[in-house]
Order: C-alpha cells, then sequence, then structure tokens
C-alpha cells in the first residue's frame, strides 16, 4: 500500500518536471493554472491586456492559452526580428479553425505552408496583380467607380431618399476590387445587391475573430462547440458559388473563337491553369481569387 501511495504521489512530479525541463528555453510569462493556462487573464480587452502584460514580463514573454504554447511579441523590434530577420523560421504557424473551414485552405497565400508552390502562388500575385504599372493602368477604373458614386449619391439626393454611406462606399470598393480581378462588377450600378455581398465578408470576419474553444484545446475541434466552423464554411461557400459563376462564364468565352482578352487577373490564373504541370487548378485558384 505505501509503494502504491509513492507511487502516485511521483507521477505528478514526473509530469511537472517534463514540462518545466520542455518549457526551461522558452521566454518568461506568468505562471499557468490547470487546463485553462493563462487564457483568464486576456480579459474582455485582450490588446490592453497583453500590454499590462509585456510591462512584467517584457517584450517577448510566454502564455499558455488553453492546450496551446503561445509567444506573444509586443514591441516593434520583436516583432521585426519574427517578420522580418527570421521570417523564414517562423512562417509557418497553426491554422485557426475558423480558416481552415473554407475550401482548399491549403491554396491560400496567409496560411499555407511557405513551399515551393506557396512562393509560385506568391510570385503570380506580385508580378500580376500587385505592381506599381497594374495599379496605374487601372487609374481610369477607379475614376470610374468614383464617379458612378457621386452619381448615385447626387440621384438620391434630388428624390430625397437617405444614402448609407457605408453601404455604397464598400459596394464601390468592391467593385474596384472585382474589376480589377474580374473585369465586372458585383454589384448593380444602384448598389442594390452590396448587402449580400457586405453580410457575407462581415460575416466571415466576425467568425475569424472570434475566440474559439478548439483553438485552444485541439481535442474540441470535431465538435465545433461554437459552431464557428459550421457558420464561418457557409458563408465561404456562398462566395465560391459567386466565383463558379463567373469563372464558368469565362471558361466559356476563352473557349469560343470570338474571346478577347482582359488580362485581367482572372485571365492570368486560367492561364495557368492550363500550363502543363501547374499547380493552379479551378478549385485552387478561388483562395487566390479571395486574396487570402
Amino acid at each position: 500500500m505505501e509503494l502504491y501511495m509513492i507511487f502516485l504521489f511521483c507521477i505528478p512530479l514526473f509530469f511537472l518536471f517534463l514540462r518545466r525541463s520542455s518549457a526551461k528555453n522558452l521566454p518568461p510569462g506568468p505562471i499557468n493554472l490547470p487546463i485553462i493556462g493563462s487564457l483568464h487573464r486576456l480579459g474582455t480587452h485582450p490588446n490592453q491586456s497583453l500590454y499590462e502584460l509585456a510591462k512584467t514580463y517584457g517584450p517577448l514573454m510566454t502564455l499558455r492559452l488553453g492546450y496551446v504554447t503561445t509567444i506573444i511579441a509586443s514591441s516593434a523590434e520583436t516583432a521585426k526580428l519574427i517578420l522580418q530577420t527570421h521570417d523564414q523560421t517562423f512562417s509557418d504557424r497553426p491554422v485557426p479553425d475558423a480558416v481552415a473551414s473554407q475550401p482548399n485552405p491549403e491554396s491560400t497565400l496567409g496560411w499555407a505552408i511557405g513551399d515551393s508552390k506557396w512562393k509560385n502562388r506568391r510570385r503570380i500575385c506580385n508580378t500580376q496583380l500587385f505592381t506599381v504599372q497594374r495599379l496605374n493602368s487601372l487609374q481610369h477604373l477607379r475614376h470610374q467607380k468614383v464617379e458612378q458614386l457621386i452619381k448615385h449619391v447626387k440621384k438620391q439626393s434630388i428624390s430625397g431618399s437617405q444614402v448609407n454611406i457605408g453601404e455604397v462606399a464598400f459596394a464601390t470598393s468592391l467593385n474596384l476590387i472585382s474589376t480589377t480581378i474580374f473585369s465586372v462588377d458585383l454589384v448593380d450600378p444602384e448598389f442594390n445587391t452590396a448587402q449580400e455581398f457586405k453580410d457575407l465578408v462581415w460575416r466571415i470576419m466576425e467568425d475569424s475573430a472570434k475566440p474559439n474553444l478548439s483553438d485552444y484545446f485541439p481535442m474540441l475541434k470535431r465538435f465545433d462547440l461554437q459552431g464557428i466552423r459550421k457558420d464561418i464554411r457557409r458563408s465561404y461557400m456562398r462566395l465560391h458559388e459567386i466565383f463558379n459563376e463567373i469563372i464558368d462564364k469565362r471558361v466559356e468565352e476563352r473557349a469560343s473563337d470570338c474571346f478577347t482578352r482582359s488580362d485581367d487577373f482572372l485571365d492570368v490564373l486560367l492561364d495557368q491553369c492550363e500550363e502543363n504541370g501547374s499547380d493552379f487548378s479551378r478549385h485552387n485558384i478561388k483562395p487566390l481569387i479571395l486574396l487570402e
């Protein structure tokens, strides 16, 4: 009986020793509570809580959020070391469960592993979309969308109707992006269809930002206790349906004899899909269109 009690007493000491041994090279941080770790220290305003903790533990500290050990960088100097000086070392990171629920998350720019496929996708975006020449060539489109916005506001003013500035500004920005990518407006000239896109984008942003138990306790991912994965996937799927309609129409146009290239981003991506041995396909270009 005495040996049995000694054995039971030694087990927790053994695991405590292992935890301290594995954590000896980690930055300093607060003492963690069982199960929840330091989650209780984040409060309702995590940015302010982390700022206060940094005063005690320094610009690089360790927090255990549930079962996930997290390193917090809270100064410009440490952020530069991580994001610039040692960017290759820290390029791979855990993907939030909400983001991973979208179709083909491995084809995104922001969350995929930094392998050769990712580098190729980034190269295409850098050379075909995010360039000064491309922005300058589309300056007339920006003027056109602003003129369309002003015309709409004047029309509503004459009729005495109210204008939701936030909604029409969002619609104008959305049309500018969609014209750059697809050469078509996703929102009609009267801004009547803007609400659906705004709701989809807003729900994705909200669900992605919600604290998710699945991220802090990986064993709970399969249960989706808060329903975040289910909700955000519905929004992602609707966006992909819209993109599929546009892509299908463009593929049909490209197959016709009277097709005239737009040389927009969609044409560039479809060109990549048609190359032999290409990593691009109809399925994995949609996360790039989402610019995720």
